[in-house]
């Protein structure tokens, strides 16, 4: 299932991109699920991890090119295809976001047919996939796509798994065997019990990580400085 998220503040763009993409997948039998935000805070502020988004670039609140920086920086893998009627500003949506495209508004169904075609194939053609499986203790396998994973945690000799809706525990897995699997995703140990999503932190407080769910992480005194570095690194990468 692709999930596709759309943000304009402007109630009819909404209406109208919605009313594509439904034509489009009607066409293409995709199976898809879609949300819709009026501004880039909304967006930000939601549990929602799409796979593409239709962003506006001019808002009222915060325009498209300060809310794709931080979109980036929380959502590792996501296509963004900015939406505008000023052609000018999409040089920096290109160089500074790294978006995938652009739609000019008024948006005739041909050019959004065929930018959403292409950013399907991209998904679906992606040797990087981020789906990781693990084995519950109940015995059933967890697949999971990394970027909801907020972190790991072992206890009791299992490893809990904490995303953005729930928490899973599993066995047969070594913290350390978890956090080099997962370092390709932008995983990091923080602690020799906590293997951490570098895109979900939201703030380093003394030997504590404050997560994007509001969680608290332990963040060991000698692994501190590797960790910032890292941190560092994600961010950069992400813009």
């Amino acid at each position: 299932m692709i999930k596709i998220a759309i943000c304009d503040d402007e109630q009819k763009d909404r209406d109208r991109l919605q009313e594509l993409l439904r034509n489009y997948m009607l066409k293409s039998g995709e199976k898809y699920d879609v949300k819709l935000f009026a501004s880039g805070e909304e967006f930000l502020t939601s549990q929602f991890s799409p796979d593409i988004l239709f962003l506006d670039i001019i808002m009222n609140d915060k325009d498209g090119i300060q809310a794709g920086a931080e979109i980036k920086r929380k959502f590792s893998g996501i296509i963004i295809i900015y939406i505008t009627c000023l052609k000018e500003k999409m040089t920096a949506a290109l160089n500074q976001i790294h978006s995938f495209g652009y739609l000019v508004k008024p948006i005739n169904e041909h050019d959004f047919d065929l930018i959403l075609s292409d950013a399907i194939n991209e998904i679906n053609q992606s040797p990087k996939s981020d789906t990781v499986i693990f084995l519950s203790d109940q015995h059933t396998l967890i697949e999971l796509s990394a970027r909801d994973i907020y972190f790991f945690e072992y206890f009791n000799r299992k490893i809990k798994i904490v995303t953005k809706d729930r928490t899973y525990i599993c066995i047969k897995e070594k913290i350390n065997n978890i956090a080099d699997k997962m370092q390709k995703y932008g995983f990091a140990m923080s602690h020799q019990s906590f293997v951490v999503n570098l895109y979900h932190v939201d703030k380093i407080s003394s030997q504590l990580l404050i997560m994007k769910n509001g969680e608290k992480v332990y963040l060991a005194q000698k692994r501190a400085a590797a960790f910032r570095k890292r941190l560092m690194q994600i961010a950069k990468e992400s813009v």
